[in-house]
């Protein structure tokens, strides 16, 4: 026998049995982000109908108070009625953001809408007015207020810019996470701000491609940069934070705050005065509300109304930063003790 008769058992190659715990800790998130998304997705947008949606109903009182008891007995609890003898006392409600629309009673009826507020209103306070003519026997006239640009004939424009807006601040400090878990807070807050400057300036200028900037002036795009910057570093703060207390778990609790309550309660898709009661709530003091409506209010209604939905996105972000300074404070001197 020779030495080229001499064979060499091959090594079977075994695999490692699968780890069935990583796999099933892994799979623990999609099945996260079903659930959550069903419940708050579908919870507030299942079925959009006004919920104490506020409208002025305008002219003498003998004429609006039955009108009023007629609507208020046939639709229940859909809309919030204000009467008022005074016309601009209405379209000032409407300007300041406290009135979806108006219904005035004269000669005709005129249906004083606001388109920039959302397409739901715009059909439903012209729907009331129609019904209301109906019952006088005169013509209905539409005024709108806060006309949207044809390239945006569906209002949401703004809400798909929020969206990339918060995916910006998020997603930056998530890949941080992952790449550079050890980075200095000062490091991580100095990247964030370079992505709060280019967000919202990249987004706008592909999103003025096809919504021709909105039609809005050169100060209103600025303070719509200004304040989208202001947000986008805002989110990225609130990840900074849960990333620091949560650790791995973290991204439970981001898309939990910063996706699947952020973007149902923030009026964007659907107008807050459609959204159940729950989503409302939430809507008064969420993170992306306090962006939304200012950016709508800076670009359809003059900026009326935006000033108390600034001031609680910056409740949000002093809190985040200071939060995030105690807990940064407290692991340096357990690390220093140790």
């Amino acid at each position: 026998m020779t030495d080229t008769d001499v064979r060499v058992p091959s090594e079977e190659v075994v695999d490692p049995p699968t780890n069935w715990k990583m796999v099933g800790s892994g799979l623990a998130f999609p099945l996260f982000f079903v659930i959550m998304f069903c419940l708050c997705y579908v919870s507030a947008f299942h079925s959009p109908t006004p919920n104490q949606a506020p409208i002025v109903v305008v002219g003498p009182s003998s004429v609006t108070a039955p009108l009023i008891d007629g609507i208020q007995a046939s639709s229940g609890d859909k809309f919030d009625i204000v009467a008022t003898a005074n016309a601009a006392d209405a379209l000032s409600r409407i300007d300041n953001r406290d009135a979806i629309g108006a219904i005035e009673i004269g000669d005709t009826v005129t249906a004083h809408i606001a388109t920039g507020a959302g397409a739901s209103t715009v059909s439903v306070v012209s729907s009331l007015a129609h019904s209301v003519a109906e019952q006088t026997g005169q013509q209905v006239t539409v005024i709108d207020s806060a006309p949207v640009t044809a390239r945006d004939s569906s209002t949401v424009g703004l809400f798909y810019f929020l969206i990339v807006c918060t995916l910006g601040g998020y997603l930056t400090i998530t890949v941080l996470s992952q790449v550079a878990p050890r980075m200095r807070l000062r490091e991580q807050y100095s990247i964030l701000a370079g992505a709060a400057v280019l967000t919202p300036l990249i987004a706008f200028g592909i999103t003025s491609i096809f919504m021709h900037a909105f039609g809005a002036s050169v100060g209103q795009i600025v303070q719509l940069l200004g304040i989208s910057m202001l947000y986008t570093f805002t989110v990225g703060a609130v990840s900074i934070l849960l990333n620091r207390l949560l650790g791995q778990a973290a991204i439970f609790a981001v898309l939990t705050v910063l996706v699947f309550i952020n973007f149902p309660s923030s009026g964007g898709a659907i107008p807050v005065s459609f959204l159940p009661g729950f989503w409302q709530h939430i809507h008064s003091f969420w993170l992306g509300s306090a962006a939304m409506e200012p950016i709508r209010s800076v670009i359809y209604f003059g900026g009326n109304g935006a000033g108390p939905h600034l001031l609680v996105l910056g409740i949000w972000l002093v809190a985040a930063l200071g939060l995030t300074g105690l807990l940064a404070s407290r692991q340096s001197k357990k690390a220093a003790a140790h």
